[in-house]
């Protein structure tokens, strides 16, 4: 299941936003995006600290004048559409700044080996990057409730640049060490860098020097899927990360079950008939979350 961050440049300090209209001159703006999925990966981290932490209305991820509609349908869907959630978004001197400044404790925690991928990295912020590095979150589930662990992250990453040692535990010894683990499930820089365009991130040089090792079987940083991520085409930004609500999973298709299995009951006093009554329920659940799921990814741009 895809729950898709991006880390892209940007002209502002801050998440474009659907009130002033903004939406429309991101997605056409050329500027590179890196994807990962199920949460940013190691080398993100390095770019921000618990300073950079920002807050954004969930119905601002769509324009007023939204010619396709997405805004007034999204409010009427969620529960909360003024909610807010957190992202993360730095100036690009900061973070280029905080890469040089935590460079040597993450090899420390990673190895020498990786030191080419953390500093093809520093150059890809340096050479692509606009002015403001930003970290958009809204693809995440219950990303309205991801302020403590953003946060938490944050914190952790912080603490390198005040020389303290990394506390056993924490967010940046977690993520060093599930990456160490899994290292040779995957292409490293990926793993620790996200994808982005073709030759671009990774390039030829990191593709080579660290290609494709094998399809993953579990869970690794960059990637919650067993296949390798799709990049997006060059200059082409992605609105698969953009928040629908989730009404429809977290209750409607439960109570749907949870009544049908009832009502079979109910009429018939058989467990045999219940239990088929919840197979067949639940079977429908979830092919009515997965069309709900997919009903936004089928008009993103391609």
């Amino acid at each position: 299941m895809s729950h898709p961050v991006f880390l892209n440049g940007c002209k502002q300090p801050a998440m474009p936003s659907g009130e002033r209209n903004e939406w429309r001159a991101f997605w056409g703006d050329a500027g590179i995006e890196l994807e990962a999925n199920g949460g940013p990966p190691l080398l993100w981290w390095c770019i921000y600290g618990e300073a950079d932490l920002k807050f954004a209305s969930m119905i601002d991820d769509f324009d007023i004048d939204d010619p396709e509609g997405e805004r007034a349908e999204f409010q009427a869907d969620a529960e909360n559409p003024a909610a807010l959630y957190p992202y993360f978004v730095t100036g690009k001197k900061q973070a280029l700044e905080r890469l040089a400044q935590r460079k040597e404790k993450v090899m420390a925690a990673l190895g020498e080996p990786y030191r080419a991928v953390y500093e093809a990295f520093e150059k890809l912020v340096a050479t692509q990057f606009d002015g403001f590095v930003l970290l958009r979150t809204a693809g995440l589930p219950d990303i309205a409730d991801g302020e403590q662990w953003m946060r938490t992250g944050a914190q952790s990453m912080d603490r390198l640049d005040n020389n303290h040692p990394p506390e056993a535990g924490d967010h940046f010894a977690g993520m060093a060490a599930e990456f160490l683990k899994w290292k040779n499930s995957g292409s490293a820089a990926r793993m620790l860098g996200g994808s982005g365009p073709p030759g671009v991130w990774p390039d030829a040089a990191l593709s080579a020097a660290f290609p494709e090792t094998g399809r993953r079987k579990r869970t690794a940083p960059e990637d919650t899927d067993s296949g390798e991520p799709q990049a997006p085409p060059p200059n082409a930004r992605s609105r698969s990360g953009r928040r629908k609500s989730s009404l429809l999973e977290e209750w409607l298709a439960p109570l749907f079950v949870g009544l049908v299995t009832a009502y079979a009951y109910i009429s018939s006093h058989s467990i045999f008939l219940a239990v088929l009554a919840f197979a067949g329920a639940t079977a429908v659940a979830v092919w009515l979350s997965m069309k709900w799921r997919n009903r936004g990814s089928d008009n993103d741009p391609t």
